[in-house]
């Protein structure tokens, strides 16, 4: 980079390096400029950038070219180049500031990775507590292991250039998109009850957690609660946390912010207790629903205190009457002036929002798959074929073109005998059947065809100007598929027709399956011994294999399925210490569930792709064909069965087509209750909402633990079993190492 110019003597010397120049080799030996955006530059470029001779038009370059951040040059025109490198991390920009430090957006300079940084600066004159609890902070923190408390990463210290200038202590944390609750609330207004509830909940989830480790946070308010695009809390800043093994604040203190601050927090921040967080989640709540501070800030501090002492929390429905009464009964009590009429712990808080949230354990069942490339059936990766079947030319030649715009091949006939004779010559995926017509009606060619199937899954949709449409619906009893009433529309044959093959597709990949299945479990039963554990662990392995393949066309990861597998162990073997069941669950039970429940959502792969990969809530009818999912997969394995007698075949059945019943009658397919379930469904179903319910998904995050405890324990209605749910909450510990141990 330097210039060279000739001397008097002609000799060639090196220029003096401008301000500029300097300047950039600063950066670029700081890693303020990435030596690595620094060489994707083109020659020309770096050239130009070098030779400039003035600081503000360097600065300028490097911004459009994207080597420099609008905040870097800012700071760098000021002369302030200390503090825009912390370690391995090099600071891009402000995002805000608290009491214990400035907030700064940065980057790892070799991996990349956005993070968000506080900063403390000190000096040798400043109080030397304010250090220490920036590091009581991380310390805290870092004890936590939370979904809603914000992630540490790192922590440093950068000592100032000048001895009299002090040093820059740094808490790196990781960063988000979104914003906190109060900046939230002033951009878009109050937050409908139900969210502001599950908000709420989250917290108090996290709350949980700290209380667990005797931490008190004592400074819960809406600036502290961030929210990410996805509705996620995240709890920060435990700047002000109370560790009782630690004493960090002097007897009488006043911490916290004084429009969220428990009345006893007002008087002695040293003395209080978990209570004191609820009524400032209370208080942040109240935020979240109206808008408003629940108790204004005035300049005469001591009054301020005063009404602290003994004004009684306002009402947020008197505020916003969409409230419901029940909730401000919540709000109002978490905010009661005296701890002991508050709820006692985070846990109570939990259970008290919970019905608000209306996060109901049975609601993540339909999961979102992921766009994915299936394995799909042969008339799905290619044409469609159709018979028309119609005495009439005009309706064979109207229906002809209709389905041609949809890319199905067609042929016509005019009657049923020739129908017969089309159909043996070549397959078809899809008849359309007149029912009037000469020399073979439609009825008795739709006899012939379903006593001698010419293909397999064919589908027959029928049609008549003639009969009434109560008479053909009959024919849904002598195996029609659909039928048509004369006139219709080009919208309505085509739908019918397009509802038909997908129907044909989900069957044809079903048998596909099925074919497989028999394959595997043929060889397995020829030479499996029960001694053999080798083979039994073949069959184990196969089992996951074609779980997971059709996992593939979903969200579900391995982990999931191996998950499921631990789960169900871990239930049933707490039922038998238990003895919750008699001899129904023995150790043959545990074994047999273990190795069956990864197949328990197999019949998703007869799912088509616009249900399987919707982004968005079914509407009625595509909810019943994905509640399908369990009745065509069952009888299929039910088919293939025949000649078998292994237990293990007769248990997946179970598992596949009832671990969508509830207890209370109102699941499906069958609408079972009670005892009526089969048992292994029945431990199925708690592990399977568990699983799903601590999965994120792309219209909601992944629940913690207590929160998923909570739901499936209290806020689930009649869905799951009474005794398997004692037996779930025995297993709570095992399930959060389980999801730990095989996380995605």
């Amino acid at each position: 980079m330097s210039l060279v110019s000739l001397g008097q003597s002609g000799r060639r010397v090196a220029a003096a390096a401008s301000p500029a120049q300097t300047l950039l080799r600063e950066l670029l030996a700081r890693s303020l400029v990435l030596t690595e955006d620094w060489g994707q530059l083109d020659d020309g470029t770096r050239a130009a950038i070098s030779a400039c001779r003035e600081e503000e038009d360097l600065l300028r370059q490097l911004v459009e070219r994207n080597l420099l951040t609008t905040y870097q040059a800012s700071r760098l025109r000021t002369g302030k180049l200390f503090g825009l490198v912390l370690g391995n991390y090099r600071v891009l920009d402000r995002i805000g500031a608290g009491g214990m430090g400035v907030i700064f957006l940065a980057e790892h300079v070799r991996m990349r990775r956005q993070v968000a940084i506080k900063v403390l600066s000190s000096t040798p004159d400043q109080d030397a507590s304010l250090v220490t609890r920036f590091f009581a902070e991380t310390r805290a923190i870092a004890q936590l292991r939370h979904d809603h408390i914000v992630a540490p990463i790192d922590v440093g210290e950068v000592p100032g250039e000048d001895p009299d200038a002090g040093s820059l202590h740094y808490f790196v944390m990781e960063y988000l998109p979104g914003s906190d609750l109060e900046a939230l609330v002033q951009s878009k207004g109050p937050v409908g009850p139900e969210r502001a509830c599950q908000l709420a909940h989250q917290v108090a989830d996290a709350l949980l957690e700290a209380h667990r480790l005797r931490l008190i946070h004592r400074d819960i308010k809406p600036s502290n609660v961030f929210v990410t695009p996805e509705w996620s809390a995240k709890l920060l800043d435990f700047g002000l946390a109370r560790d009782p093994r630690a004493r960090l604040t002097e007897p009488g203190s006043v911490l916290g912010t004084l429009g969220y601050m428990a009345p006893e927090q007002a008087q002695d921040a040293t003395t209080v207790d978990e209570r004191a967080d609820v009524y400032s989640l209370g208080a942040t709540l109240f935020w979240a629903l109206t808008g408003q501070d629940p108790f204004a800030v005035t300049s005469n501090v001591a009054t301020d205190l005063q009404q602290r002492l003994t004004q009684p929390p306002p009402s947020a429905r008197h505020i916003r009457p969409e409230v419901p009464a029940a909730l401000d009964a919540v709000v109002a009590k978490m905010m009661a002036i005296s701890p002991a009429d508050r709820y006692p712990t985070a846990e109570s808080v939990m259970r008290a929002l919970l019905p608000f949230t209306q996060t109901r354990a049975a609601e993540p069942l339909h999961l979102t798959p992921k766009p994915l490339d299936p394995v799909q059936p042969a008339a799905a990766r290619g044409r469609h074929r159709a018979l028309v079947v119609d005495d009439e030319a005009g309706i064979r030649t109207f229906c002809s073109l209709a389905l041609r715009t949809d890319g199905i091949e067609c042929q016509e006939v005019p009657d049923g005998q020739a129908a017969l004779e089309a159909v043996g010559a070549r397959p078809f995926d899809l008849v359309l059947l007149d029912i009037d017509m000469p020399r073979l009606n439609g009825v008795e060619a739709l006899k012939r065809l379903r006593a001698a199937p010419p293909a397999p899954n064919l589908k027959v949709v029928m049609f008549s100007g003639r009969t009434a449409a109560d008479e053909m619906a009959h024919l849904l009893d002598a195996g029609a598929d659909d039928f048509l009433p004369k006139p219709f529309t080009i919208v309505q044959l085509r739908a019918r027709v397009k509802a038909a093959l997908r129907l044909k597709d989900a069957q044809d990949r079903s048998d596909l399956l099925n074919r497989h299945l028999l394959t595997v479990n043929a060889e397995l039963e020829r030479t499996l011994s029960a001694k053999d554990a080798d083979l039994i662990g073949t069959r184990d392995a196969l089992v996951l294999t074609v779980a997971r393949l059709v996992d593939l066309r979903c969200t579900e990861s391995e982990g999931h399925l191996l998950r499921m597998r631990h789960y169900c162990r871990a239930l049933g073997e707490d039922a038998i210490a238990g003895n919750d069941f008699g001899p129904a669950v023995d150790a043959a039970f545990v074994n047999t569930l273990e190795a069956c429940s990864p197949l328990h959502d197999i019949g998703k792969i007869v799912l088509p792709e616009h249900i399987l990969n919707k982004p968005g809530k079914l509407d009625p009818e595509e909810r019943l064909q994905m509640q399908a999912h369990t009745t065509v997969a069952a009888e299929k394995l039910r088919e293939m069965m025949r000649g078998f007698t292994a237990g293990f075949l007769h248990m997946a059945v179970d598992l596949i087509r009832s671990h969508h019943e509830r207890w209370d009658g109102t699941g499906y397919p069958d609408r079972l209750a009670g005892d009526a379930i089969p048992l292994p469904a029945r431990f199925l179903a708690v592990a399977d909402v568990y699983d799903a319910l601590r999965s994120r998904r792309i219209y909601k995050p992944a629940l913690p633990h207590n929160t998923t405890a909570m739901t499936i324990l209290e806020g689930s209605g009649g869905h799951f079993d009474p005794t398997v749910l004692v037996v779930f909450r025995r297993c709570l510990p095992k399930f959060e190492q389980i999801f730990r141990e095989h996380a995605d």
